[in-house]
């Protein structure tokens, strides 16, 4: 009798700590299931979604060992509305987007005098393609149509394309040159890309694109 009442204290005792392993999260088994608390640093089991709310603010923060992912999940499905502001490192400006397209902007060239002081003839031609707002310079050039003139700048300038030339407006007012500045838009197509030559003033034109053409035109005529 005596011997039987040991073994059920014995058998009782094992039942009661394997019971303790799993309550305490003493074991690799331990979880909480449905309607329990969660188990830090242990295993946890659910059969419906387990939502974090605070209408004060951010509702979950991840804190981890540097050099380690605060976060990890087992399926490659993509997560609605999970926004990332990095990629391998890069951020979103890094990346071209497959919707972006290039244009060409053209200028046509306007007669300016060179002189100082003036002399009231205008000896040089400036055209100046300008890449709208919100876009990027790619490339550029030139087409040079003067009787005599030469090509003094064919360059990128300001997010657009410079190009002056000599000329002489008294002699063949024909004489003209263009300019070709080649735009990207990362969100479109490049507004007025593709229209015939625009012609402004040489006073239209930025104030860093008349200096630069007036002391090119006038360094050629010394």
């Amino acid at each position: 009798m005596l011997a039987r009442l040991r073994r059920i204290r014995l058998a009782g005792f094992i039942a009661g700590f394997i019971a303790a392993l799993v309550l305490t999260g003493g074991g690799a088994a331990a979880y909480a299931a449905n309607g329990g608390s969660l188990l830090i640093g242990r295993s946890n089991a659910g059969t419906a979604t387990t939502t974090l709310s605070n209408s004060g603010g951010t509702a979950l923060r991840l804190n981890s060992k540097a050099g380690t992912a605060p976060l990890a999940v087992n399926r490659t499905n993509k997560v609605t509305n999970l926004h990332a502001d990095y990629l391998d490192g890069y951020s979103e400006t890094s990346f071209a987007r497959t919707i972006g397209q290039t244009g060409y902007i053209v200028a046509e060239g306007e007669f300016f005098d060179s002189d100082d002081p003036a002399d009231m003839v205008n000896d040089a031609l400036a055209a100046f393609a300008q890449c709208p707002a919100g876009t990027k310079l790619t490339g550029g050039g030139q087409e040079n149509f003067t009787a005599a003139g030469f090509t003094l700048v064919d360059a990128p300038d300001s997010n657009g394309w410079l190009v002056i030339s000599t000329a002489d407006e008294a002699t063949d007012t024909a004489d003209s040159v263009l300019a070709y500045a080649m735009c990207y838009n990362p969100r479109g197509a490049v507004p007025g890309a593709g229209r015939a030559a625009v012609a402004k003033s040489f006073d239209e034109l930025p104030a860093s694109v008349r200096q630069k053409a007036v002391r090119a035109a006038a360094g050629a005529s010394r």
